[in-house]
C-alpha cells in the first residue's frame, strides 16, 4: 500500500509539473518593452511596506519610513475598499491587525474607523491618499499594488478610486504605481481605466501554465512576473523561459537570505520580503544565476522521476 501511495504521489507531481508546461527557448521572439522608470533595478520589494519591529503585514506609515531609511525604494502594499469607498492599506479585514476594533472581525470598516485604530496597537494606518502624499514627498518611491480582487466590478471600483485620487494630487504619480495583474481579464479591465505604463503579472491567484504565461507577457509586453516560491521550485523552467525573454521574475514572500541565494541560482531576479535588513546587504548574498543547459536539465529531471516511479512500483 505504501508503494502504491508513493507511486500516485510521484505520478501526480509529474503530471502537475508537466501540466504547467515545458517552454523551450526557441519560443522567445518578441521581447517585452522595458519599464519606463527602471524600477525593476531594485531587486528587493518591501512587502506590505516592509517589516517593522518583527511585525509584518502592517502596511503602516511607520513601516514605510523605517524601510525607506533602510534603503528600500520599491514597496508593495495591500489595498482594500472601505465601506465608504476609500482604499485602505490593509491586508484583510480580520480583527488581528486592529484588535481594539471590537465586533469588526471579518467585516470591512469605514475609513474613519480604520484611521482611528493603530495597526498592532502601535503603528499608524494609511489610506491610499496618504500613500500618494508620501509619493509626492519621496519622489524615488515606487509602489506595487496588491488589490486582491478578481471580480470585474470590484476591480473597476478599486482602480477607478485609485486613478481618481492620484489625478487629484498629481497625475504623474501614476507612472510610479505598478499594479499587480492577476489574469488576462484583469489586464483588460485595469488598462481600460488607465493605461499604466508599468505593471507586474502576478501568479499567486493563477494556475496558468508556463506556456500561457510566456505567451501573455509577450503579447502585452510585460517585463516583470511575480510568483510564489513553490512555482519556482516545482517548475524552474518558467523562470528560465522568462529570462530568455528578458522578463524579470520576483518571488514572494522570502525572508531567508539562504533561500534568496538558492533561487537566484535558478535565475530569479528579485524578492518580496519582510526582512528589515537593508537591501544592499541582502543583495550581497545573491549568487550569479547558473547558466543551465535546459534541454539536458529537463531530460535529467524526467529520467530521475521515471526511475523513482519504476523502483517504487516494483
Amino acid at each position: 500500500m505504501d508503494k502504491k501511495i508513493m507511486s500516485v504521489i510521484l505520478i501526480a507531481f509529474c503530471l502537475i509539473w508537466l501540466g504547467w508546461g515545458i517552454v523551450w527557448s526557441g519560443q522567445n521572439g518578441q521581447v517585452p518593452a522595458k519599464n519606463i522608470n527602471g524600477w525593476e533595478n531594485n531587486r528587493l520589494i518591501a512587502h506590505a511596506l516592509g517589516g517593522i519591529q518583527g511585525s509584518s503585514y502592517t502596511n503602516s506609515y511607520d513601516a514605510f519610513i523605517t524601510n525607506y531609511n533602510n534603503g528600500y525604494r520599491l514597496f508593495e502594499t495591500d489595498l482594500l475598499l472601505t465601506t465608504d469607498g476609500e482604499l485602505a492599506a490593509r491586508h484583510d479585514w480580520t480583527k488581528r491587525l486592529q484588535p481594539d476594533l471590537s465586533g469588526q472581525t471579518g467585516h470591512s470598516l469605514t475609513s474613519s474607523q480604520f484611521e482611528s485604530s493603530l495597526i498592532d496597537g502601535k503603528f499608524r494606518p494609511l489610506l491610499f491618499k496618504d500613500i500618494l502624499h508620501l509619493m509626492e514627498n519621496y519622489p524615488d518611491f515606487y509602489l506595487v499594488t496588491d488589490t486582491k480582487e478578481m471580480n470585474k466590478q470590484k476591480i473597476q471600483q478599486q482602480f477607478s478610486v485609485l486613478v481618481e485620487q492620484a489625478r487629484k494630487i498629481d497625475a504623474s504619480l501614476l507612472n510610479r504605481i505598478i499594479p499587480e495583474i492577476y489574469s488576462p481579464e484583469m489586464y483588460d479591465t485595469v488598462m481600460n481605466i488607465y493605461p499604466f505604463p508599468n505593471k507586474i503579472y502576478s501568479l499567486y491567484q493563477s494556475g496558468a501554465s508556463a506556456a500561457s504565461i510566456v505567451d501573455f507577457v509577450k503579447e502585452k509586453q510585460i517585463s516583470v512576473v511575480a510568483m510564489p516560491t513553490y512555482r519556482v521550485l516545482i517548475n524552474p523552467n518558467l523562470v528560465y523561459a522568462l529570462n530568455q525573454l528578458n522578463v524579470q521574475s520576483y518571488v514572494h514572500t522570502v525572508n531567508s537570505p539562504g533561500a534568496m541565494k538558492l533561487m537566484s541560482q535558478l535565475g530569479v531576479h528579485g524578492y518580496y520580503t519582510d526582512l528589515e535588513t537593508p537591501p544592499n546587504i541582502l543583495e550581497d548574498t545573491f549568487s550569479k544565476p547558473v547558466k543551465l543547459v535546459f534541454g539536458k536539465y529537463i531530460q535529467e529531471v524526467l529520467g530521475t522521476i521515471s526511475s523513482i516511479i519504476m523502483k517504487v512500483a516494483a
